[in-house]
Order: structure tokens, then sequence, then C-alpha cells
């Protein structure tokens, strides 16, 4: 039987007790999976480690658990991919927090650009999504959300090598991208990316790509791109 994965900030040492009150996980066990005293989870550390752990108490306000052992968690990509997102309607831009997560992007960084009709984020409700897309997808760590930043300021500090997705681009070859560890790949809103958003990434050396010639919706490029990069 496949057991419940949940990531936790409590400091997690094997062969002890830890009490866990965060409201969320103690919903979670208590309601959610209805967990009684000897169930055994899986709890994660988010720095690449799980532990098989059994619940020794449980009350509506806490949880107790014994830490039985500790392993390092295989599922972790070796490539470091940093979707830098444009900012699209809450339901598609949570979508593609859920899916790339899933897929094993390290990073999200929210784009406010030229087009960009949505300029804000509920980051606590986005992180949610991340955690519980990570738990489900079995990461062993959880990717970082950062607060959204308009493409101008966040090219002034670019530390990686950057692709971005534009039908004009030279065709897609994920092979060209084999030596890289860390890549920034930048997909636009709804409307695309404006003339001074192109002008922003040929200033940056940022250089555009294209995953075809079908016109894809921003969710669906983000999941595509993301795909190919790694898996």
């Amino acid at each position: 039987m496949k057991l419940q994965r949940f990531f936790v900030n409590e400091r997690l040492l094997e062969g002890e007790e830890v009490q866990i009150n965060d409201v969320d996980f103690v919903h979670q066990i208590f309601h959610v999976f209805r967990k009684r005293v000897g169930s055994e989870i899986i709890l994660l550390d988010n720095f690449g480690f799980e532990f098989l752990s059994e619940i020794k108490g449980l009350s509506k306000k806490e949880v107790n658990v014994k830490i039985l052992n500790k392993k390092y968690v295989e599922n972790i990509c070796k490539n470091e991919v940093i979707l830098f997102a444009s900012l699209i309607k809450k339901d598609k831009f949570e979508w593609v927090l859920e899916k790339c997560t899933e897929l094993g992007v390290s990073k999200f960084i929210p784009i406010i650009s030229e087009r960009s009709e949505k300029k804000g984020l509920n980051i606590e409700r986005a992180r949610k999504i991340i955690k519980e897309a990570s738990e489900q997808s079995e990461r062993g760590l959880m990717p970082e959300i950062c607060e959204p930043i308009s493409l101008e300021d966040v090219l002034v500090d670019l530390n990686c090598e950057a692709i971005a997705l534009h039908l004009s681009g030279e065709r897609f070859d994920s092979s060209k991208l084999n030596n890289i560890s860390k890549l920034g790949l930048f997909v636009g809103p709804e409307g695309g990316w404006g003339e001074n958003d192109i002008e922003l990434f040929k200033k940056s050396n940022v250089e555009l790509i294209t995953l075809g010639s079908q016109v894809l919706r921003a969710e669906t490029a983000s999941v595509a791109a993301c795909a190919k990069l790694l898996l």
C-alpha cells in the first residue's frame, strides 16, 4: 500500500519522536486521510530525505510521530529548470504550477511582461499547490516560488543561460541543452510577448526558440517545453 507523503518544517531525526501541530498537516492526517495511532506515513524535510514514521499520538490539534528510518530520495532532477512564466488567469497559472512541479521544475518566477493582464498572485496559495503537487509526485525537494517581478527587472540580474518561447524563434532542439545544468525558460502571457519584451531578450542574449508552427496557449506551452527539457 502506498504511504502518504508530507513535507514538514520540523527537525527530523531517526529514532526520535516529533510533535507536529501544523494546522494543514493535522487536518490532512485527522480528517482527509483518517489516520489512526499505529498508521505509517512518510515525512519529508525538503533537503532530499524522506523519513518513514509511525503515528504514536493523534488529536485535533497535533500529531505525535516516531521516526523509524531515513533515506535519500532518488526522485531529484539533475538538471535545474527555472520557469519564468508570465502571469495568466488564476486557474490556468495554478495548473502550470501543479503540472510543472510534477515534471520537475526547480523554481518558479512569475513574470509581468508587456501584455500581461494579470499583475498579482496569491503566493501562499501558490506554495500550497506546489507542496501538494510535490508530495503527490514523490519529489524530494519542493520547487521555490518567488513574488512576481517585471521582465525588465528579472533580466537585469539573470544568472543562468535562458531561452524564451516565441513563434519566430529557432526550432527547439533539446539535445543542444544536454550540457547545461541550469536553464531559464521564459513563457509569455495569453497575448504573447510584446515588441519591447523581444528587444529586452535580444539585449540580454536570451535566445528565442519555438516548439513548432502550432500556436499554443500559454499554459500548454509551459508544460510542453518543461516536459521536453526534463523528461
